[in-house]
């Protein structure tokens, strides 16, 4: 049986009335989506060349060609780990400052940064390894700007009977990006077009700056700023999605959002959801080439078939959520929290069992399938954000995603020290082991604590209240819901 109040539409409360259904006027929205798609595209194109760079013939300065393995595994994990050192930096402030200048510029300019200091890196990377990692750290200060943005973006494009597929639609992009990032990242590092490996760095930034110019042209804040939008749509959009304004630093509820029970619940899912997602994308090349001993040429097809998975449960999970809500079949909050079990203790299961066993074809099934159901996390704590507050989602999720890409930062040194001065098959199998243990341990916890703690329900501190209502701590979307938070003196739940 399901909570009326839990399967209702997001806005009632805001005296809008809701979408029944799709709604069906204009197409326009579709083409935001599909820029946003486009620019997490980039984004992971951006991410992961430095992967295959590595591999690909990438030498450090005083070293030569012949010796293309000077870099140890050690300071190999420093360089893929040192985007995170600024990705985590800039999650909560672009979130911030997107409620000052739009969301579309912060966007868009944390990418022409990446884009920018992609290209340069063939150039300054010669001068010395510090160099190489300030360049890799402002990549993610660019970077780390994209994803709570975007949640932004969403619901001011978003029908709300639409949410789940438009974030399955434009989230989905990190794993095109993925896909294609690891299909043609070894093709252009072994061939000899632009020097070979400098290839990744200059091809992707190009890329970029075409995809900034067409995002300039056609993107606007909202459906009510942009001149491409007809005015049908507009309306439509209007009577569906939460209204925008510009928010001061003091009218966000810090206090509410920090103590909210739901809130901490989804932001440290995200976090566990994170380790072991950012441990695979960094080092996934690297355990094909080196544990199973595929030909780089050869990997970066393989390497593309688990995001392949992702993506494909990323966009059916979100599709799916949206009808078993509509349909009533389940409550916001139980959807969630079953993508949720899919999403995380199912892939744990089946990450750890893979490193058990020997055959190829076995391992590469296990880690497809497990990729397929991690594709489903997205669904449960990402759209989550936008359940508890459409007003705030974007700082929520600067919150979660700065704190995961803290952990995003350790997987790929922790995947280092483990494989550091290992030799034979063996002893780098049981290694290996350990470090999808690691994740799948923490995938477990972050999937329980949810199933217990979490909510799909909007909480009374997103809505605009009248003082009375406020001060009286009573006021909830359904009329009776309290909102859950942790009475930090008394250490109680309510």
């Amino acid at each position: 049986m399901t909570d009326a109040s839990d399967t209702e539409p997001l806005l009632e409360n805001e005296g809008i009335e809701p979408s029944p259904g799709p709604v069906k006027s204009g197409v326009y929205r579709y083409v935001i989506v599909m820029l946003l798609a486009f620019g997490f595209i980039m984004d992971y194109l951006l991410r992961i060349n430095m992967s295959f760079a590595l591999d690909g013939g990438m030498v450090p300065p005083n070293c030569t060609q012949d010796q293309p393995r000077c870099w140890s595994q050690q300071v190999q994990g420093y360089i893929l780990s040192s985007f995170f050192w600024g990705y985590w930096v800039t999650q909560l402030p672009g979130a911030l400052i997107c409620c000052y200048v739009g969301a579309t510029k912060v966007f868009v300019s944390g990418l022409i940064l990446a884009t920018l200091c992609t290209f340069f890196i063939p150039l300054f990377s010669s001068w010395s390894m510090w160099v190489l990692l300030s360049m890799r750290v402002l990549i993610g200060l660019g970077q780390g700007v994209t994803f709570p943005v975007a949640l932004n973006i969403i619901t001011s494009w978003a029908p709300t009977s639409e949410l789940g597929v438009f974030t399955a639609l434009s989230g989905g992009g990190q794993y095109v990006g993925a896909i294609l990032g690891n299909s043609i990242s070894g093709v252009l590092a072994q061939s000899s077009f632009l020097g070979g490996w400098p290839s990744l760095f200059y091809v992707y930034a190009t890329i970029g700056v075409v995809w900034a110019i067409l995002w300039l042209i056609f993107v606007s804040d909202s459906p009510q700023d942009s001149r491409w939008v007809g005015s049908r749509e507009k309306n439509l959009l209007a009577a569906t999605t939460a209204p925008k304004k510009t928010l001061h630093f003091s009218e966000i509820p810090w206090k509410k959002i920090l103590t909210c029970v739901p809130v901490l619940s989804t932001i440290f899912m995200h976090m566990c959801n994170g380790f072991g997602y950012f441990m695979i994308l960094s080092d996934l090349p690297k355990y094909l080439v080196e544990q199973l001993h595929f030909d780089i040429m050869k990997s970066g097809f393989i390497a593309s078939l688990p995001h392949l998975m992702s993506w494909s449960g990323y966009v059916v999970s979100g599709k799916f959520s949206d009808m078993i809500i509509s349909k009533g079949l389940l409550s916001r909050t139980y959807t969630r929290k079953v993508v949720g079990i899919f999403a995380q203790s199912l892939p744990a299961v089946l990450l750890f069992s893979l490193s058990f066993f020997n055959d190829k074809t076995s391992i590469l099934v296990f880690m497809n399938i497990a990729l397929f159901f991690q594709g489903f996390a997205h669904s449960a704590y990402y759209v989550n954000y936008m359940d508890l507050s459409p007003r705030f989602s974007a700082v929520l999720c600067g919150f979660g995603n700065g704190l995961c890409a803290v952990l995003g930062l350790i997987g790929p040194v922790v995947v280092g020290y483990l494989l550091n001065g290992v030799n034979g098959d063996d002893e780098l199998k049981c290694q290996w082991r350990k470090a999808f243990g690691v994740a799948s341990i923490l995938w477990v916890v972050g999937c329980t604590q949810f199933c217990i703690f979490g909510s799909g329900k909007r909480q009374s501190w997103d809505a605009e209240v009248d003082k009375e209502d406020d001060a009286s701590g009573e006021f909830g979307m359904d009329g009776e819901v309290k909102e859950s938070t942790f009475n930090l003196s008394g250490f109680s739940i309510i």
